[in-house]
């Protein structure tokens, strides 16, 4: 494993208008197959897909433990940018296992499933009715309910799984892979562990693996999951923590003890100017001062060109995801940023995640 970690796995030709990438360096040749339901991958053998591993914690809540890895972003001369991940930090690379005072985590764990609970202590648990009706601060003090170093869902581990997906299906179309529960045709949000009988890391649900369904990660009517993660996009909106508006301007806080919603005095930090237009996202722009983290700037394309979801940009907040019947816009490259932090809504939830403080 120690020089399987010393391997470099990049993608280049991320902005461009088509969402397919070009793999790089030791991703060169790799590969993945869809299947009705299931999707074998070739990356399951590389760090960090390999060790990342489902945790229970003395609660009983189910996680995702996500190594650390380093991260490399290169601008091209085209406007485009090359993306790499590698176990080891070669000359560039920084990472976002970090806490608030810039020591390096060797982990972060994700809930597997989506956030539900109660708003006094929020909970990551199969065969339970989503959390909703809550709005971010109180999602926020649900999660942290559970001690020490529990926090809900953040920027910082929404682009830890961008970059894993991306550099794993050589995409920015999450939805060309696996639809996710958001076709027009649903009507309701559904319960936690859907995906549990998919015998993959990642997948979409198949009840019992019938034979009739031929379609379960393509027609919007199954949960799916990534690396076991489910409904990363569908289903409900998530709560994303750590990042907050002033009209175009955004703010970011690396101290997950510090998080606050509505506020850009210190330790939030202002980053640079988001798109106010909204649309399809079609560039994100690495900010100048942490460029492995970065937001919309413009939003010109479709469905189907640059990064394929949709952006709003007229909220104080942000949320993630899109909803069970969003069809073409709830992908993992959603993001809602047009609501405040008092907004609660049948349709919002979160996710209990976990950082080593």
């Amino acid at each position: 494993m120690l020089l399987e970690k010393t391997k470099i796995y990049g993608v280049d030709g991320v902005g461009q208008s088509s969402p397919s990438l070009t793999r790089t360096d030791a991703a060169v040749g790799l590969t993945y197959t869809i299947g009705a339901s299931e999707i074998t991958s070739d990356f399951s053998h590389c760090y960090p897909w390999s060790e990342m591993q489902e945790v229970v914690d003395e609660l009983g809540n189910v996680f995702i433990r996500i190594p650390k890895f380093y991260t490399k972003v290169t601008k091209n001369g085209n406007g485009t940018y090359k993306y790499q991940i590698s176990g080891c930090r070669y000359d560039g690379f920084s990472t976002l296992f970090i806490d608030g005072k810039g020591n390096e985590l060797d982990y972060v764990l994700v809930g597997k499933y989506e956030a539900s609970g109660s708003s006094a202590k929020a909970s990551s648990k199969s065969g339970q009715t989503v959390l909703v009706n809550i709005n971010i601060v109180d999602m926020r003090t649900a999660c942290k309910a559970n001690g020490e170093g529990y926090q809900q869902y953040d920027f910082l581990i929404d682009a830890i799984i961008k970059q894993l997906f991306m550099i794993e299906f050589a995409t920015t179309n999450s939805q060309s892979i696996m639809a996710g529960w958001t076709s027009y045709e649903n009507s309701a949000a559904i319960i936690t562990g859907h995906t549990d009988s998919v015998k993959t890391a990642s997948g979409s649900w198949n009840a019992n693996h019938e034979s009739g369904c031929d379609t379960c990660n393509s027609d919007g009517l199954h949960a799916c999951k990534y690396r076991g993660i489910e409904n990363l996009w569908g289903n409900v909106y998530k709560w994303c923590d750590g990042i907050n508006f002033v009209d175009e301007k955004v703010y970011i806080c690396l101290d997950p003890t510090k998080y606050v919603s509505e506020n850009n005095a210190m330790p939030y930090i202002y980053m640079g100017d988001r798109d106010m237009e909204g649309g399809y996202m079609s560039k994100v722009t690495p900010f100048e001062k942490l460029p492995i983290l970065g937001y919309c700037t413009e939003a010109y394309g479709d469905d189907s060109s640059y990064f394929c979801d949709y952006c709003y940009s007229y909220g104080s907040v942000l949320c993630v995801g899109g909803v069970w019947s969003y069809v073409a816009d709830a992908g993992l490259w959603y993001w809602y940023g047009g609501s405040g932090a008092s907004v609660a809504a049948s349709d919002i939830g979160g996710r209990l995640c976990y950082k080593p403080l």
